[in-house]
């Protein structure tokens, strides 16, 4: 699922590290093209990117977000669980959340200079990205902005693993409180994998491998018989 920015750019290099029999389905946020109305909540996302996996049918489903896409993945994870799915994981990349009402509502919006920053850094500022398409950005940002602020993730059962950026390998009490938060969440399996990396170089360098064989694992946890040959990851994986 998109984070913030609402493009699913950043998922583009994963596919070169997963599986053959893989399949990557990057989902982005309507709002991103010229006439598309954004959808007013996380809960809202969720159920609208869910009609979008229907035609893909049966077998084992890990929904996974980077930052503010796991929120919408939780939230997918939930509902289908709900309904009775017992082959579905959610792999929350570095999402985080809070309990603590004056940090929920300090996520306010952010101007456009800072906006602009983002953009060259994590979207990257191809040539000929005219201003229309950055304000367009800019305000689905801002609006994904403020819908995280309002969700409040609830207890679910499905499947959970939290893969947490821990730069130099220096936990604090904050990433404490996030591990913490989503334990809280969890009524199914959860555990933590330590990516020593900052947010937002999960899916850059070393750690995409890592994160491709975290969903590798997941799809064979609920299909044995899509466990990857030895061979199948582009890079070594060192478990944390």
């Amino acid at each position: 699922m998109h984070p913030a920015g609402g493009t699913a750019f950043c998922y583009l290099p994963l596919a070169a590290f997963l599986p053959e029999h893989t399949g990557l389905y990057g989902i982005q946020s309507p709002g991103v093209n010229p006439g598309e109305e954004v959808l007013p909540t996380v809960a809202a996302m969720a159920e609208a990117y869910l009609r979008l996996l229907e035609p893909l049918g049966e077998g084992p489903l890990v929904l996974t977000g980077l930052s503010y896409g796991g929120l919408v993945a939780h939230e997918m994870g939930r509902q289908l669980s709900l309904a009775g799915r017992g082959d579905v994981s959610v792999v929350l990349l570095d999402t985080q959340a809070t309990d603590d009402d004056f940090a929920r509502e300090a996520i306010t919006s952010v101007d456009a200079a800072e906006f602009r920053e983002k953009l060259v850094r994590f979207n990257g500022m191809y040539p000929g990205i005219d201003d229309a398409q950055v304000d367009r950005y800019f305000r689905l940002y801002n609006h994904n902005r403020l819908t995280a602020r309002d969700h409040v993730p609830a207890v679910s059962p499905a499947r959970l693993v939290l893969a947490q950026a821990v730069p130099d390998g220096a936990d604090t009490p904050f990433h404490a409180q996030v591990r913490d938060f989503w334990r809280r969440r969890a009524q199914g399996e959860f555990r933590v994998e330590t990516m020593e990396c900052d947010h937002w170089e999960i899916l850059e360098g070393t750690e995409t491998a890592r994160v491709a064989a975290l969903l590798a694992a997941e799809l064979a946890h609920h299909d044995p018989r899509l466990t990857p040959r030895p061979d199948a990851v582009a890079a070594p994986v060192g478990e944390a």
